[in-house]
């Protein structure tokens, strides 16, 4: 029966090649609309034959309809120990179907995986360089691979990108091993899958998937579209054999194979540690000391080498090295911790500003793409990213925050969750004072002050050389006409994560001058600004990746014999996306105090709301562009 099985498979495999009709023409007309490229055919058969044996075969065919769909032609191998190409192969076919050039084993290119900060990796890849003569084309792969590293099986992801229809997807895995096979189904609900699974054989398809557009602040698409994620429970990597049922599981092995005995600071450095925090007696003052003592010692690497990418080098050696990558540092940290009685942990997190992933609670995998640490302290807990040297004490910001990650410990693994920063805590305020001049040109100082995760984007002008610092400052201070930065200062606080930068400047013709009359705008800086187009056939949810709070208070001196024409009615606007408050007070004849309060909410919001989210920038907008009439008596 086994083997009936396997012939089964492997005729099923190839049958689709035969079948296919490669001319553009046979295309779904829907299929094109939204479209760059469109893959006629996603074949993928798994065999899970032992806890260390599989075998892959994928055949693939993408239909590239013009140059910007020319990216989803190019398919390429990775491999490395515990992969082993078989079989790689193309051809590439024209507009009517008809094959126009076979790509041969002397056509592939393979190279290390390079990315430019990388001092060594283990892993390489195979790719063609397609060349295509014209548009539309056909490229179809087939492509086999065995695979010794089985900590988590190929899965099912069958709407890949955007801009990318889907004629058919198609997987398959048989396990004639025998062995439990986990598996995670995600976002079925609402798409047209086909399920045919029991304990030994999986099957999955879909049919005619239309392109879909990127829209403004939606999800990840992996978040939305249909995916598997398949683990076996018993498995091997690079050679040492596990069995994994749930994250405790996982975090043990992890602990036990990989991290157990890289902790192995040279007791020189140990004493070193010692004698830094001598004295002190608080644990958190000690971390931060270790911590920046960390940052000047050591430079981020990256070094993908060893156990499937997820081994750090020892302690001792970066130690001596002084670099690393980020595992290989957040080691080092922890070594440093330990060496005055601290402990801390290895935590595994997705890395990424534009979205937050979080690792699946309920299924064990490896996930992620960077490591932190994380310091338990008393009922606080003490986040340190390593990667930086100039990043703040106790400070994740956007590429780590808010999210589910696993922090691996002695006893097994934990799910956690790190830093978050509120709305309220993701602060700029802005104080200051200025002086209209009779000629309309405005003299004036301020002092902009960005803590949580207004921060991250704030601090990193303060590495920068003077140069660069005025073409930063001009482009954030841009709403002022004929503008001239005088002086400026720098205070970056990396203890607490605050940044404050202290402003002098003039700007000419600020205020617009008609006769006896001067215009001005209420809001100079930080003015919120909007292209944002109202859709009224959205798809997808509205995610709105942080919140933040502004708050702008400006003491502004008016001319001699000008007053207000009017009194100023306070503009006042609350939403469920957030509040705004613009007012106008008369401090004495010649000053006005200008207060600017704006408040918006993070969240997910569904999709019939996108709108009253565009109505709602585009209110805080014209209310940022406010103007008020100053009459010359």
């Amino acid at each position: 029966m086994k083997n009936l099985l396997t012939i089964f498979s492997i005729v099923a495999f190839f049958y689709f090649t035969s079948a296919q009709d490669f001319n553009v023409n046979s295309i779904p007309e829907e299929l094109k609309e939204n479209a760059y490229a469109v893959v006629r055919l996603e074949n993928t058969s798994v065999e899970f034959l032992n806890y260390n044996n599989v075998l892959l075969q994928e055949e693939i065919v993408v239909t590239v309809l013009n140059e910007s769909g020319l990216k989803f032609a190019q398919i390429p191998v990775y491999y490395n120990g515990g992969i082993k190409t078989k079989r790689f192969e193309a051809a590439m076919y024209d507009a009517n179907g008809s094959e126009i050039r076979k790509f041969k084993k002397r056509d592939v290119k393979d190279v290390s995986i390079y990315d430019g900060f990388s001092l060594f990796t283990d892993s390489r890849v195979q790719y063609f360089d397609i060349v295509p003569v014209a548009y539309p084309f056909t490229i179809r792969y087939n492509i086999e691979l065995n695979l010794s590293n089985t900590f988590s099986l190929p899965g099912w992801n069958p709407v890949g990108d955007y801009n990318l229809s889907v004629e058919k997807s198609v997987y398959k895995l048989n396990n004639p091993a025998g062995i439990p096979i986990r598996k995670l189904e995600e976002g079925f609900e609402g798409w047209p899958v086909e399920n045919h699974s029991g304990e030994k054989n999986f099957f999955y398809s879909i049919e005619n998937i239309p392109a879909t557009e990127d829209e403004a602040y939606s999800p990840s698409l992996s978040e939305l579209t249909p995916s598997v994620r398949i683990a076996p429970t018993e498995f091997e990597m690079e050679g040492i054999r596990g069995k994994i049922e749930n994250w405790k599981d996982f975090g043990k092995w992890y602990y036990d194979n990989l991290l157990f005995d890289k902790r192995d600071l040279p007791e020189s450095e140990k004493q070193k540690a010692r004698e830094l925090v001598e004295g002190i007696a608080d644990p958190v003052e000690k971390a931060r000391i270790l911590y920046q003592y960390m940052q000047t010692k050591t430079r981020y690497i990256n070094i993908s080498i060893g156990i499937g990418g997820l081994e750090p080098f020892p302690a001792s050696y970066v130690n001596s090295k002084s670099y690393g990558d980020c595992k290989a540092l957040s080691n080092y940290m922890i070594s440093l911790l330990e060496a005055v009685g601290i402990t801390a942990y290895h935590t595994a997190v997705y890395g990424e500003r534009s979205r937050k992933e979080d690792f699946t609670k309920d299924f064990a995998v490896f996930q992620g793409n960077h490591m932190i640490v994380n310091v338990p302290i008393g009922n606080d807990t003490i986040w340190l990213e390593c990667t930086s040297q100039q990043t703040a004490f106790n400070y994740l910001g956007s590429f780590t925050d808010d999210r589910y990650a696993l922090s691996v410990m002695p006893e097994g693994g934990k799910i956690v969750k790190t830093q978050s920063f509120p709305a309220q805590t993701n602060k700029e305020l802005i104080t200051g004072k200025g002086e209209i001049l009779p000629n309309g040109n405005l003299k004036a100082s301020f002092s902009v002050t960005d803590s949580g995760l207004q921060y991250d984007r704030a601090y990193g002008i303060y590495f920068e050389g003077s140069q660069e610092q005025k073409r930063i400052l001009n482009k954030r201070l841009s709403n002022f006409p004929n503008l001239n930065i005088e002086n400026y200062e720098f205070e970056n606080d990396r203890t607490n994560a605050v940044f404050i930068a202290d402003l002098q400047l003039e700007s000419k013709q600020f205020a617009k001058i008609y006769g006896n009359n001067m215009a001005i705008n209420l809001v100079p800086m930080a003015r919120m600004e909007t292209g944002l187009k109202k859709d009224n056939s959205r798809k997808y949810p509205v995610e709105i990746r942080f919140g933040f709070t502004d708050q702008t208070e400006f003491e502004l001196k008016i001319p001699t014999g000008y007053s207000l024409n009017e009194k100023f009615e306070p503009l006042n606007y609350e939403s469920e996306f957030g509040n705004y408050l613009l007012e106008v007070d008369v401090l004495n004849p010649q000053t006005l105090l200008v207060k600017r309060n704006l408040l918006v909410k993070d969240g997910v919001y569904p999709k019939e709301k996108f709108n009253d989210y565009v109505e709602f920038r585009r209110k805080i907008s014209s209310f940022d562009n406010a103007k008020i009439l100053l009459e010359k008596k």
